[in-house]
């Protein structure tokens, strides 16, 4: 009897891992600036599940908390791990290289209100624009727009963008890089210096 449950345990956990292994998550992130007005936000969603959402600036807490991490930074640390990182980076790329066949973009969308020192210069960089807009807006999830002012010198406007990422890949290629012997020495590195810091 006992064996049948500890079965069934290790297999509702298997199964668990291997739905957040193949079952994306969905990550969004908006921004708007007008003026000196900054508002945002980013969530993270999985199974229609809100994990997480902050907003964009933080809040006040976080900021402090954020201030209290802090720390002095010792050189001597610093190029020790430049060093470990020099000798760990071609583990590494195998991880870049998974992320990015791991993101499928739903939505990328941007939209600026651009005013430079001069009209002449603002009607250039528009053009500019508009030129490269018009071949990346024949892909689905991308939209770029501009719209210039020639009264005022100013960079306002709101950025979209969401994307589903999927971890199987990410982890094979993380696991893998964790069997060298470079890439654990940097995380121990990076771990000494944290436990340092706090």
């Amino acid at each position: 009897m006992i064996y049948t449950i500890i079965g069934v345990i290790i297999l509702i956990v298997a199964l668990i891992l291997i739905a957040i292994l193949f079952i994306p998550f969905h990550i969004s992130f908006y921004l708007n600036k007008t003026d000196k007005d900054i508002q945002g936000n980013f969530q993270v969603r999985w199974l229609k599940i809100r994990l997480l959402k902050r907003p964009i600036p933080p809040e006040e807490e976080e900021k402090k908390e954020e201030e209290k991490k802090k720390t002095r930074f010792n050189i001597d640390n610093i190029i020790k791990l430049i060093n470990k990182f020099q000798a760990a980076v071609k583990h590494l790329t195998p991880i870049l290289s998974a992320i990015i066949k791991s993101i499928n973009l739903q939505k990328f969308s941007l939209h600026l209100n651009l005013g430079l020192y001069s009209p002449v210069s603002t009607a250039i960089v528009s053009g500019y624009f508009w030129s490269i807009s018009s071949i990346l807006n024949i892909i689905p999830p991308v939209k770029l727009s501009l719209t210039p002012d020639f009264q005022k010198s100013k960079i306002d406007g709101s950025i979209e963008f969401e994307f589903k990422l999927t971890l199987y890949r990410i982890v094979g290629a993380v696991i893998k890089a964790f069997t060298k012997k470079p890439v654990r020495e940097l995380f121990w590195c990076i771990r000494k210096m944290n436990e340092q810091q706090n």
